[in-house]
């Protein structure tokens, strides 16, 4: 009997046939538990609960209308036994066909009561022991399955992996390679099927000779194994016939054996090979480069440097190694920049261009160029700086020096007017905030052009020189003396005194130190020049004066000084103001004057010693709406000084050679020769021979006609590119007259050179000739000079009979001046 009372769940529709049967299992010694159901509807109802109460199934079959695969299925696997009646044996075998565990034939005596229990106990022992077998089936199918894909998962990892794989058993046989292992070694699958041993495996390959003559594609470590004469070694290298580089690694198994792999590491060396050339170059590049490179760790200390300075300059820059880049010894560089880089640092920001300056071992001064950038690992964590460096001592230089041009003048290392115009703005800020006055001195060297003319340029700019120095031995150290150009200096002298009288009486001072300082003679080359200066004064305070109007006041005080007798100073005051306010006025009429076309000519007769007309010289003249007709004295020195002499003179050498294109028209005037002056701005410009030469065939002006008259002080200024342009002209057929001969510091060695055709004696040399015999003996002169060069002499200025017929006792030829007629419009020379 069991331990444990079964529960049996009974099918029966005949109500007292059921309570037979739950009385016969429910007695003692059973007391087994029935659940009493009438068909297998309420089985299925009963059985769909959580916990199924029955362990076994009755099911009494009615005597019609039975179908055993739903009364199984309504039993969902509960261990049955089908009670017939009796003579249902087909039935009963139908019922074990369909699943039913056993059956009973229901005798009407109720014998088979009495072997119910038994069958029910043997039936729920077979079904136990089905259970347990099948569920051993069931896992044991489960196990295989799971090697399997196990086995076929092994499989195909050793199939797919990059590495050649074997394992050797501990008698030295492969049982175990995967398909990479035949195709790196080029071995044929049926010699690894047999599952040969290493050594046959090993000999196969040096027979068909891939190791190379005596093993020579084999590492010497493995070498000594292939031949036999080691164990094999953890790991070597060999390569291939087909040029592969093999990386052999055998780990030996606890049990016996090792596994053994072959990895294809071509690429892996090539590319370290690669590494290690980048490497070498790179070191190559930083040797020779002026820049180098360097790391910092995650605190910004130095860690590595490749190609610094300081080994190119016999120092070590181990020292460097562990610092911070504040904690050398630097310069150039303010705590408020260092903060800032730091700041920089700290945000883990790239930073650019970072200046400092270091000395290096030898003493050498370097200015350094520093840039970098962060480094972040593959998690994103900072872990330090790397950059490059750049030495910029070179372009400091150039930046300095740079600066020095732009602000201090060349020639004698003064303040230039780009800094005069600083320092001035300053002196006026600081006035405005003492309230005390300053003063401005403009000095001009006297007579300096005829010095730096017939001297040479050399010694005028060794002039300037000491110059310059005696000006700076003049003034305090916080006083500025600056050049502005040419022979003009600037003296800037703030803060003399509240009040203007004393400080008008201060800057005097000065002005009378710098004349007897300047006064002195200059020792330049073998011998001493003299030169005096004209200064201008204009006292200033505050901000009220722009910087230019301050220049201007100075600087029309300073010729103030000059119309006084140089060599003295002047202050500035409002009738000096006034001329200069009438200056600018007649600039801005003569700019108008020039578009609306108000300048006009003049021609003065040239005759010969018979009185005969040979030509003119053109004189301009301006036509003023408002002033009327305005001489050349009241405006040639302006335009010349405004730049308008150049418009000017083109507009007056087109009306001349128009007009010499008329007269050749004319039987009567067709051989005049017209002269046309011609300023040294117009001389000097680039575009002069073009110029003429344009304005001569826009005109058709005979140029054989046509005299240009130049001044000894303009060919003089540059010898050589006067006489080139004097020939390029005369090669179109242009004369060439030297005008005011003798008031200049011409050299007669350069007078034979000139390609000139006519001398002019200047009438200062001509009016009083008569009764100063200085003045006869330089005309005589200048006559006899003309002769004996071949030169025609011209006398201008010839106002008296007395003095045609002195000029003619001597040989002049040619004559000009009131005498003859004065100046006027041309038809006047045909009157």
């Amino acid at each position: 009997m069991r331990a444990m009372p079964v529960s049996v769940l009974l099918l029966d529709a005949d109500a007292p046939h059921a309570r037979v049967l739950q009385h016969v299992l429910g007695q003692a010694p059973l007391g087994w538990q029935t659940v009493w159901v009438d068909g297998p509807a309420q089985a299925r109802a009963v059985l769909a609960g959580a916990h199924p109460p029955c362990d076994v199934a009755l099911a009494v079959v009615p005597a019609q209308g039975w179908e055993p695969a739903a009364w199984i299925a309504a039993l969902q696997g509960l261990p049955a036994i089908a009670l017939l009646p009796a003579g249902q044996e087909v039935q009963a075998a139908q019922a074990l066909r369909q699943g039913f565990g056993d059956y009973a034939l229901c005798d009407a005596a109720g014998a088979y009561l009495q072997q119910l229990p038994a069958q029910i106990e043997d039936l729920l022992v077979r079904t136990v022991g089905e259970r347990a077998r099948r569920d051993i089936e069931a896992e044991l199918d489960r196990t295989s399955a799971l090697l399997a894909q196990k086995t076929r998962a092994l499989e195909n990892t050793l199939a797919s992996v990059s590495q050649a794989i074997m394992k050797v058993d501990a008698q030295g046989c492969i049982c175990v390679y995967n398909q990479r292992l035949l195709e790196l070694l080029e071995l044929p699958e049926a010699l690894l099927q047999s599952q040969p041993k290493v050594a046959d495996v090993i000999a196969f390959q040096r027979a068909r000779g891939d190791f190379g003559p005596d093993i020579s594609l084999v590492e010497p470590p493995g070498r000594a194994y292939i031949a036999g004469q080691c164990e094999a070694p953890a790991r070597y290298l060999r390569r291939t016939l087909a040029g592969r580089h093999l990386e052999v690694r055998t780990h030996l198994l606890a049990e016996g054996g090792h596994v053994r792999t072959f990895t294809d590491v071509t690429d892996y060396l090539a590319m370290q090979e690669a590494l290690r050339a980048s490497e070498g170059r790179w070191r190559s590049l930083t040797a020779l480069s002026s820049d180098w490179y360097w790391e910092q760790d995650a605190q910004f200390r130095f860690v590595r440097f490749d190609g610094t300075p300081d080994r190119r300059h016999g120092g070590d820059d181990t020292a460097l190694l562990g610092k911070c880049r504040w904690e050398l010894p630097c310069a150039g560089v303010t705590p408020a920049q260092w903060a800032a880089h730091r700041a920089q640092l700290e945000a883990h920001e790239v930073f650019l261009d970072f200046e400092l300056q270091r000395t290096l071992a030898d003493g050498t001064l370097l200015w350094a160029s520093v840039s970098g950038e962060p480094v972040f690992d593959h998690t994103g964590a900072f872990t330090g700086y790397r950059g490059v460096a750049r030495d910029i001592t070179e372009r400091k230089r150039a930046q300095a020096e740079i600066a020095r041009l732009a602000f201090y003048d060349e020639l004698t290392g003064l303040p230039n007017r780009r800094l005069l115009q600083d320092r001035l703005e300053q002196a006026l800020l600081l006035s405005a905030r003492d309230g005390q006055h300053g003063a401005l001195l403009f000095l001009d060297l006297d007579n300096f052009k005829a010095v730096n003319d017939s001297m040479g340029h050399d010694w005028g700019d060794a002039l300037l020189q000491q110059v310059a120095r005696r000006l700076a031995g003049c003034v305090r150290g916080s006083d500025t003396v600056a050049r502005l150009g040419g022979d003009e200096f600037i003296i800037v002298l703030p803060s003399l005194h509240g009040e203007a009288a004393r400080a008008a009486a201060m800057a005097e001072v000065v002005a009378l130190k710098i004349l007897g300082a300047l006064g002195q003679p200059y020792p330049i080359g073998s011998g001493l020049q003299h030169s005096t200066p004209s200064v201008g004064i204009a006292l200033f305070q505050g901000q009220a004066q722009a910087v230019s109007a301050l220049l201007q006041q100075a600087d029309l005080a300073m010729y103030q000084a000059k119309s006084s007798g140089r060599n003295t100073f002047c202050f500035f005051d409002a009738a000096m103001q006034a001329q200069a306010s009438a200056r600018a006025a007649l600039e801005a009429d003569m700019r108008l004057g020039l578009e609306r076309g108000e300048f006009l000519l003049y021609y003065q007769r040239v005759v010969d010693t018979q009185g005969q007309v040979l030509g003119a010289e053109a004189l301009v003249r301006w036509q003023h709406p408002q002033r009327g007709l305005v001489l050349p004295g009241e405006f040639i020195a302006l335009a010349e000084q405004t730049g308008l002499i150049l418009p000017l003179g083109q507009q007056v050498l087109r009306l001349a050679c128009e007009q010499l294109a008329r007269w050749q028209q004319q039987p009567a005037c067709r051989d005049w020769v017209l002269a046309v002056n011609v300023s040294a701005q117009e001389f000097r410009h680039p575009g002069f021979v073009p110029q003429v030469q344009t304005t001569l065939a826009q005109t058709g002006a005979d140029a054989t006609r046509l005299k240009l008259e130049l001044t000894e002080s303009l060919l003089l200024h540059d010898v050589e590119d006067s006489i080139a342009k004097m020939q390029a002209l005369r090669a179109c057929g242009l004369r060439f007259a030297l005008d005011d001969f003798g008031t200049g510091y011409s050299s007669l060695s350069y007078l034979k050179r000139l390609p000139l055709d006519q001398l002019k004696i200047d009438q200062s040399f001509v009016r009083d000739l008569l009764a100063d015999a200085s003045d006869a003996a330089i005309a005589c002169t200048v006559l006899g000079l003309g002769r004996s060069l071949g030169l025609e002499v011209l006398a201008e200025g010839v106002e008296t009979p007395g003095q045609r017929k002195f000029l003619l006792r001597h040989g002049c030829q040619r004559f000009q001046g009131y005498l003859f007629g004065r100046p006027g419009p041309a038809a006047a020379l045909l009157a």
